[in-house]
């Protein structure tokens, strides 16, 4: 009985060592960019977004920095402004920080996954700094307001939904290392 086990064990192996490499194999596709304002949010084509995936919001970088060290050191500032800390919203991780050395125009912020990327994106933006469900509430940080961002998706409607996206969207965050995350 444990020999089915382990011979199993090792054939999935090797099928998340053949997905890892289609991984490589695909990219976001753009889907829009944005303005933060406190009403709503014009640019976003909502009713289209329905579908299960991967998405990726970036920040616009605003160009008033020189290098990505002192634009990491102002952003860092902004989001860990102790009005926004420890309200379920995700950390800036320094190891992927780390992982960038050029100011890009576009700074890759969050990765994520989700079965319905038009609520789960609707939830980053908008839900109330105060409420439990972990998001980057985006618009109920004052500091962000006028803030442009893009979001790109990749749409996988997947039947092993829960097995493949979790190691689907981990490759992706090692190979975009967004600034901020759960994980």
């Amino acid at each position: 009985m444990m020999e089915n086990i382990f011979k199993i064990d090792t054939e999935i192996t090797g099928y998340v060592n053949s997905l890892e490499k289609e991984v490589d194999n695909i990219s976001f596709e753009e889907v829009c960019e944005f303005k933060l304002n406190k009403d709503h949010i014009e640019e976003i084509p909502w009713g289209t977004l329905n579908y299960p995936g991967v998405y990726l919001l970036e920040i616009k970088n605003d160009n008033i920095f020189n290098d990505f060290t002192s634009w990491v050191s102002n952003f860092k500032s902004q989001w860990e402004d102790e009005k926004y800390v420890k309200n379920f919203t995700p950390n800036l991780k320094l190891k992927r920080i780390k992982k960038h050395s050029q100011l890009e125009d576009w700074i890759p912020i969050y990765i994520g996954k989700s079965k319905r990327i038009e609520g789960r994106i609707h939830e980053h933006i908008f839900k109330e700094l105060h409420k439990t469900t972990f998001a980057l509430k985006l618009n109920a940080r004052d500091n962000l307001v006028n803030s442009r961002f893009r979001l790109s998706t990749i749409k996988l409607d997947l039947t092993n939904y829960g097995a493949l996206m979790p190691i689907i969207e981990s490759k992706l965050r090692n190979k975009i290392n967004p600034l901020i995350g759960k994980q």
